[in-house]
Order: structure tokens, then sequence, then C-alpha cells
């Protein structure tokens, strides 16, 4: 099981960056990537994980909540957190996908 959410994960991580940026995500490139079974418990971690990504304190400007360095663009901040914390987001997203997966059994 380990395995399969570990995968899973490193599937998502570039999803997961674009949504903390606030660069729109389709359902289905969700969907492409984890199937139409395990769309909404993606989505869900996915969600749960950006908000811990990005802090933007009501303000256009977006920092790294990871490291504290900004302020960045959007895109600014999708790279940044793609090649400096994707490990970071790579187990934050197996933590959440756990838990997620925890509460359905």
């Amino acid at each position: 099981m380990d395995s399969g959410i570990s995968v899973t994960a490193e599937k998502i991580i570039d999803i997961t960056a674009r949504y903390a940026s606030g660069i729109h995500v389709r359902d289905d490139e969700i969907e492409k990537l984890v199937g139409l079974s395990t769309k909404n418990i993606a989505k869900q971690a996915i969600q749960r994980v950006a908000f811990w990504l990005v802090d933007n304190n009501k303000t256009p400007l977006l920092y790294c909540k990871i490291c504290g360095k900004g302020p960045f663009t959007r895109k600014g901040l999708y790279l940044h957190l793609t090649r400096m914390h994707k490990d970071e987001i790579k187990a934050m997203l197996e933590e959440e996908l756990r838990n997620q997966i925890k509460t359905l059994i």
C-alpha cells in the first residue's frame, strides 16, 4: 500500500505546486494522473497540502511557507516549489494520502 501512495504522491507533486501557486488545475488533469476512482482523494490531498505551501497574507504577493522566500509571481512560486521543495511536497502528500485512506477504512 505504501508504494502505491508513494507513486501517487510523485505523480501529483506538479499539480499540487500549480494549485498552491494559484495556477488553474482542471479536475480531468488529476483524473488522468490517478484515475477516476481516486480522483477525489487526490484532489482533497492536493488542496490540503497546497494550503501549507503558500503564504499570501491577503495580499497579491506570494511567499513560500516552507522556507519563507518571496515575494513570487504565480509562475515564480510554482518553479520555486517544484525545484526547491519537491521532496518536502512529496512527503506531505504521502502523509495526507495516508490520512485520507485511513478515514475511508
